[in-house]
């Protein structure tokens, strides 16, 4: 026999009622059921929950049309069989339009057994399919609580303000009835609630008592109690099921709470609170839901913790506050406490460092705040698929790393993580109205034999990754014989990363002189990096890098600060008002927030923008005119003068010079050498040059080294000349110098 199913028959003849039911009886079908044949006698027979409806079509007081509208208005869930001698084809299909799972014929009860265990098994699939959607939804909200909360972590920085905020997310997000956070003082050893939101914030005074850690259970413990005394998660999945006396069990009843989570706050290793949600219905807390919770009050007691030190800066230091994830110092710190604690055990422990590809595309063609979401979201990801957020990090840009451990072998850490990785990012991010697919590329570092320590490990999972790039291959594992280009690479930029946050950056500054009074007029300010260990670095080394990480929009914002700070100083010194141009890459150009950046680093620096220029490659002039015009309009609209750089080596700038609000041409030092005895190039520069007349621009020759090229240049009209023939880029110093000597021009 099967499980026993309950029946609600509607018919109004007891023989026939006993008849489908000795049917089912016979096909191995246990049934408990009961008969009713009028509206009233229905619905209280619905009320009683049974597993399925049988009812005849047409009785003399109530019919059973109506009594399919009924069940499917106040219990859908509960599928509905017509057994019928009277039902017709076109009744049939009214029927089962209506709702109805299935008819059966009174004269062919043979077919009733299979339909009700097809009904049956319908109605267990669709329940399970709701179940899965309700679990995904449910997680959903908990993982965007855990985005907020961590969030909110990085933000508030008044302790009071950060735990009631915590609590809010908990309630209004995470959709649990109340959330509320207890603390212990550690004079009086009384825990107390210190935040609360949602059902029962009137009666958070009840929840407190004096704490005594004796590590005994005390009879009647509460689960907040039991946390705070074990340093464990505490979790009571259904308050009806609690036997015997349970302290603040009544209290939670009252408040419709059938279930609870305590989960305890840390600080180095000791108890010091708890941070506790509640849920109305039984069964809430899976243990991806506890996982996820478990990092919020983990996340919560960091920040206690340094809130309570007053260290804010060095708290913030050590998280990403757009992901919430730890950045790169306390990920390695987290690792190497781990290997400290398993050191001489055999511990599987993988490393793996992956990057999200075409972030910048992303970025560029959808915005900066599309592409911060969708970080977000990898973030979100990997912390489900992951397990939390304790081995994670958000390195930069589009870089995260994760720790694997405790894997058989190597060969399972690969095939785990691949799996992780696959069910993470399978299907394309719905962002913003757009389905954004997310590839990813892993490289793999694997303790001990890939490095003795965490940084190490760190940083050959980035060198396997920065090969996959290369390669184009979606996993690859460090080997030792990986390039020396790579390892050098990788070592050039984490210095570069450095060299921003330590100074290390200078202006070089060289000057254009105007051809026609040999006269001081301005100036282009170069970035050099004066790395500690090896001096000034060339541009050609450091610069390509700083384009591929993505490091140039921050390094260039710095440039547009200092060059806006010297011009200052030197108004302040009185020395002879010039404009300095400096160089902005196709990769800032493309950033939305590009003008509000450059006008805002200028005004930080120097009160306004006066005196500080641009120049952009030909090569930017490839990318969407309409939003660069827009771009650069802004910026002249402040005052803020427009040079195209190495103009003449690219291919459509002649087409789009009309639409582009510039002001000067600068031509390409391969035609200015080439000028003596060339009679095309001379043609080339003297088209350039009437080019630039007809659309009211100004003319400056780059590279020029040669007495030669100046004549040459002053023959076909340029008006200003750059060159070591002039000066080379000078130290901030050498230039004040040469500022200090040069006259006021004579012309504006």
């Amino acid at each position: 026999m099967e499980q026993q199913l309950r029946l609600l028959i509607v018919e109004d003849v007891a023989a026939e009622a006993e008849l489908a039911v000795r049917a089912l009886t016979a096909a191995g079908l246990d049934c408990d059921w009961q008969r009713v044949e009028s509206e009233t006698e229905f619905r209280a027979g619905l009320r009683e929950r049974p597993d399925l409806v049988l009812s005849d079509f047409s009785l003399p007081g109530f019919d059973g049309m109506s009594a399919l509208a009924i069940a499917t208005a106040e219990a859908p869930g509960i599928p509905f069989i017509f057994v019928s001698g009277t039902i017709g084809e076109e009744r049939a299909i009214e029927a089962l339009r209506h709702g109805a799972i299935d008819y059966v014929l009174k004269d062919n009860l043979a077919r009733l057994a299979p339909a009700v265990r097809r009904a049956l098994q319908e109605v267990a699939s669709r329940r399970a399919q709701q179940q899965a959607e309700e679990r995904v939804a449910r997680l959903s909200r908990v993982l965007q609580m855990l985005s907020g909360i961590n969030s909110a972590v990085v933000r508030v920085r008044d302790r009071s303000q950060l735990l009631e905020e915590a609590c809010r997310i908990a309630h209004a997000v995470g959709g649990y009835v109340c959330a509320f956070v207890v603390l212990i003082d550690p004079h009086t050893r009384i825990a107390s609630t210190a935040a609360w939101a949602g059902a029962g914030r009137d009666r958070m005074d009840e929840f407190s008592f004096r704490f005594e850690d004796s590590g005994t259970s005390e009879k009647g413990e509460s689960i907040t109690g039991r946390a705070l005394r074990t340093g464990e998660t505490a979790v009571c999945d259904d308050l009806a099921r609690v036997a015997g006396p349970w302290r603040f069990a009544e209290t939670l009843k009252v408040l419709g709470i059938r279930c609870i989570a305590s989960i305890p706050l840390l600080i180095d290793g000791t108890p010091v609170g708890t941070f506790t949600v509640a849920g109305d219905e039984a069964g809430t807390f899976g243990d991806e839901e506890v996982g996820m919770l478990q990092e919020v009050a983990a996340n919560l007691s960091f920040a206690l913790q340094y809130l309570h030190k007053e260290d804010a800066v060095r708290f913030l230091s050590y998280f990403d506050p757009l992901t919430g994830l730890a950045k790169r110092g306390l990920f390695c710190e987290r690792l190497a406490r781990s290997l400290g604690w398993h050191a001489g055990e055999s511990q599987e422990v993988v490393v793996v460092a992956f990057d999200v590809a075409r972030l910048g595309a992303i970025n560029d063609s959808l915005g900066r705040h599309v592409g911060d979401r969708v970080l977000q979201c990898v973030a979100d990801a990997i912390r489900c698929n992951f397990g939390g957020s304790e081995w994670l990090a958000h390195l930069e840009g589009g870089s995260f790393a994760a720790v694997v451990l405790d894997c058989g072998s190597y060969e399972e850490s690969v095939r785990l993580i691949h799996d992780r990785i696959t069910a993470a990012f399978g299907k394309p991010l719905a962002i913003a109205g757009h389905e954004i697919p997310v590839t990813v590329r892993a490289g793999l570092a694997r303790y001990p034999e890939n490095g003795a320590d965490a940084d190490g490990l760190l940083q050959n999972a980035e060198a396997a990754l920065h090969k996959a790039r290369n390669t184009g291959e979606r996993f690859l594992r460090y080997r030792r014989e990986l390039s020396a280009e790579v390892a050098d690479r990788l070592a050039l930029e984490r210095r570069l990363r450095t060299a921003l946050d330590g100074n290390q950056f200078v202006l070089h500054y060289q000057p254009k002189i105007s051809i026609a009074t040999g006269e001081l007029v301005g100036a282009e300010g170069l970035l050099r990096w004066n790395d500690p260990q090896r001096g000034i670095v060339p541009p050609a080394v450091f610069l390509p890098v700083l384009e591929s990480t993505g490091l140039i929009v921050d390094v260039g914002e710095w440039v547009v600060r200092q060059a806006a700070r010297d011009l200052a100083r030197w108004s302040d010194l009185g020395l002879k008002p010039i404009r300095l141009a400096v160089n902005v890459s196709p990769l800032q150009l493309r950033d939305p927030e590009f003008c509000a950046r450059f006008l805002a680093a200028a005004a930080r620096a120097a009160g306004g923008v006066a005196g500080v220029d641009i120049e952009i490659t030909e090569g930017a002039l490839l990318d969407d005119t309409v939003f660069l015009s827009r771009r650069l309009q802004v910026l002249r609209d402040e005052g803020v003068r427009v040079a195209i750089d190495d103009f003449g080596t690219g291919y459509s700038s002649l087409s789009r010079l009309a639409d582009l609000p510039v002001d000067t041409l600068k031509i390409d030092r391969s035609f200015v050498s080439r000028l003596a005895g060339d009679k095309a190039v001379q043609a080339v520069v003297r088209t350039i040059v009437s080019l630039a007349r007809a659309f009211d621009l100004s003319t400056v020759a780059e590279g020029v080294e040669r007495e030669e090229e100046l004549s040459l240049l002053r023959d076909l009209e340029c008006e200003q000349s750059q060159g070591y023939l002039h000066s080379p880029p000078l130290a901030v110093a050498a230039f004040e110098a040469l500022l200090a000597r040069t006259p006021e021009p004579r012309f504006p």
